[in-house]
């Protein structure tokens, strides 16, 4: 095990980053598909100390965030980097709350993955992304229950991310238009709905659900923000479970969709919505949106964003 002394610390840095939010899924791509938003973001301050200690400090956005190491998912995420790399070294962390927990914005995901990268820096420690991914994916066991990689590949890369695979994880990002995105935010009723998700969907549904991940790529390549609406506009896996915590969730897609929007999903776990439009639709969709969901108790706001191919980088 590697302790720094103090002659190796004379250089001694802290590093600020922003960690943008991501929208897991995409529609049909279960835990293998993800997109990075411009906003909205969260900022994570490291710095490192003499204690040998994880410290976790909140700021901004007052929430229920846990400040023990063992049960944050950024601290979960230094913890399993430090142990792999065999380093003993204290770490002060500041995670400022810019975006909502718990509504399917990948919130936890951006703030393992900019810790593991900041970390990567300072320490320079010259981890590949996919190394990356796979330490801080660890984290998301602390909020979801299953380290998946969608959400934390996404907010480190940026782009639209495709998870090839989990063992050994091997993870594609593609640079994709940067097109509107409109998201209903709205917070999950409970922490997570992944033990009512069902694989088993019938033989028509598979095939259909797999030439919608198809035709999710196929967009992209072809810089079609039509047909990667289209494509993204169906899930048989995650979709009907998540939405039933959303009151008329099918009926006020369909009204998004016959006024313009190309897709309509459910951001990641949940319950924030996501359409797709072109940019002179935001205003109409964003109003739409905010008039048949924000009756909803756990609504919290409409933001107008965009996808992003930037993932988590340093504030200088």
């Amino acid at each position: 095990m590697k302790i720094y002394n103090e002659k190796e610390r004379i250089n001694l840095r802290e590093i600020h980053l922003r960690a943008p939010a991501t929208t897991a899924n995409v529609g049909p791509g279960y835990d293998i598909f993800a997109i990075a938003l411009e906003e909205p973001y969260d900022e994570i301050k490291l710095k490192l100390n003499d204690s040998g200690k994880i410290k976790i400090k909140l700021s901004g956005e007052k929430q229920d965030i846990p400040l023990n190491p063992n049960d944050n998912t950024a601290g979960i995420a230094i913890q399993e980097l430090l142990k792999r790399k065999k380093i003993r070294q204290g770490i002060d962390l500041q995670i400022i709350k810019k975006m909502p927990s718990g509504c399917g914005l990948g919130t936890t995901g951006a703030s393992a993955s900019a810790c593991v990268s900041g970390l990567n820096k300072i320490l320079d420690l010259d981890i590949s992304n996919n190394e990356m991914i796979d330490i801080a994916r660890f984290g998301e066991v602390a909020s979801g229950g299953f380290p998946h990689a969608d959400n934390v590949a996404a907010a480190l890369l940026g782009g639209f991310i495709l998870v090839k695979s989990y063992d050994p994880i091997n993870v594609l990002k593609l640079n994709i238009p940067e097109f509107p995105v409109v998201l209903a935010v709205i917070r999950k009723s409970q922490r997570t709905t992944r033990g009512f998700i069902s694989y088993d969907i019938g033989e028509s549904k598979l095939k259909e659900q797999i030439a919608h991940c198809s035709a999710v790529i196929n967009s992209i390549y072809t810089r079609n923000i039509e047909e990667f609406g289209k494509a993204i506009n169906m899930d048989y896996v995650a979709e009907p479970v998540r939405s039933a915590a959303i009151p008329n969730y099918y009926r006020i897609k369909d009204e998004l969709l016959d006024y313009g929007a190309f897709g309509v999903n459910i951001s990641g776990g949940g319950s924030s919505v996501f359409a797709i439009c072109m940019e002179n639709q935001i205003n109409k969709i964003a109003q739409i949106m905010e008039k048949e969901l924000s009756g909803n108790p756990n609504f919290i706001k409409i933001i107008k964003t965009k996808v992003s191919n930037l993932g988590v980088t340093e504030i200088s």
